[in-house]
């Protein structure tokens, strides 16, 4: 049974990472020319008592889309990892990350720094984006959601143990 789990997870991660190295500017001039297109044929007319006050920026997409996918995936991970993580601590593990370590005794801390550390995971792959790192973006989110699945698996595998 854990072993489908696990394929089941990381079928998942790679699914949603498999385009992460398409390249989304040939898509983009088909679609903001349907979209100005269909604008200009919307547009009153020059003759028309209604003027035209917003213009419509659709040249460059905000994200790909396998980022959205992977930060939700990468909040998946983390949460799962947290619950296992803690259900395993309650039974008796210890843990072995030792960022993590001293904050076992204090579940509202422990989650507060999985919570930073998913987020910190996200800010360094927008970083990338804003930067113009495309690729590296989507490459650091697929990492991360692969480290993840191991942990995840590896906590699952200890929590069984313990009970």
């Amino acid at each position: 049974m854990h072993g489908y789990v696990v394929a089941a997870i990381v079928g998942f991660v790679m699914m949603s990472a498999s385009t992460g190295f398409a390249e989304d500017r040939l898509i983009v001039p088909s679609i903001t020319g349907a979209f100005l297109d269909t604008a200009t044929s919307l547009a009153p007319s020059p003759d028309s008592q209604t003027p035209t006050t917003q213009a419509v920026d659709v040249a460059r997409p905000r994200r790909p889309w396998p980022l959205p996918a992977l930060y939700g995936s990468a909040i998946f991970l983390h949460a799962c990892d947290t619950y296992l993580t803690l259900s395993a601590l309650n039974a008796g593990a210890s843990e072995l990350n030792p960022v993590l370590k001293p904050f076992t005794n204090q579940p509202l801390a422990f989650i507060a720094v999985k919570a930073g550390l998913t987020a910190a995971s996200i800010a360094g792959a927008e970083q990338m984006w804003k930067h113009d790192h495309r690729a590296k973006a989507v490459v650091l989110m697929m990492l991360t959601n692969a480290m993840m699945v191991g942990i995840t698996a590896h906590n699952a595998e200890v929590l069984q143990r313990f009970r």
